[in-house]
């Protein structure tokens, strides 16, 4: 437990003074929130803008997320790299798996804050949801799905792409192309028939349609993500891409430099 512990500890504090991260991770999506209420809702009557604000509000929580495990994840990982942590890693007695859990611990505990601050600030802003307890499980099990997808694209990118900087923007427009064509920054009604398609089979796409179908409806989510056929997609696609991300990254970037 001490070492994960002290790579848990070592992770956060690295999150947390690193001011740009921060930005993207907390206040990039919650600004977004606040444009889209500002710009598309103001004039809008109140039953009709409602239920808009919930569903931008769960959009732009699955959008910290990916965030967090599209950019923070590999942009922290690639740092170590260059800096000569993995090696010296490497030389010592230190468990890759400890070591893995301790990141992931930090990124799970980074997207916490990323997601009651959205959360917060998208209550503030008029949204509600319809929650029960059930509702609720289900939530966060769809959550759990939503990082460990995206937690898995990371690692994938930090993997591939071995300096900091080019980690961190490719992540950035991974997140930016698919919240667009997936209609996480948009409604899936207004996608086009084969970006539906996608959004279907892209398991964080996917996972922001069953949250927004769980707790605002499924007028607002488009279609029914419920159906036995898609949980199992959904579920199996998310487990599928930590899976692959997390062999690439113990095959290729902590035994190799």
């Amino acid at each position: 437990m001490s070492q994960i512990t002290a790579t848990f500890v070592r992770i956060i504090k690295e999150f947390l003074r690193d001011k740009v991260m921060v930005f993207w991770s907390i206040f990039f999506p919650i600004i977004w929130l606040i444009m889209a209420n500002v710009v598309f809702l103001a004039n809008a009557p109140e039953g009709e803008a409602t239920p808009f604000r919930g569903a931008f509000t769960i959009s732009m929580i699955v959008y910290a997320i990916m965030i967090a495990g599209m950019v923070d994840l590999p942009g922290n990982i690639a740092a170590d790299r260059n800096r000569g942590m993995l090696s010296k890693l490497k030389s010592m007695p230190v468990s890759q798996l400890k070591d893995f859990l301790g990141r992931i611990l930090a990124f799970l505990v980074f997207s916490l804050i990323a997601i009651f601050a959205v959360l917060l600030i998208g209550i503030l802003l008029g949204a509600k949801f319809s929650v029960t307890e059930i509702g609720l499980l289900q939530s966060i099990g769809y959550l759990l799905l939503s990082i460990l997808a995206s937690s898995g694209i990371g690692l994938i990118l930090a993997t591939l792409i071995k300096g900091e900087q080019g980690a961190v923007y490719t992540g950035i427009g991974v997140a930016l192309i698919t919240s667009f064509t997936t209609g996480i920054f948009t409604t899936y009604s207004q996608l086009i028939p084969v970006l539906q398609f996608f959004s279907r089979i892209y398991p964080i796409s996917a996972s922001n349609s069953s949250l927004i179908y769980i707790l605002i409806g499924e007028n607002m989510a488009g279609y029914n993500p419920l159906e036995p056929s898609q949980i199992a997609l959904t579920t199996i696609s998310s487990i599928i891409l930590f899976i692959i991300g997390l062999t690439i990254y113990a095959r290729y970037c902590w035994r190799k430099d």
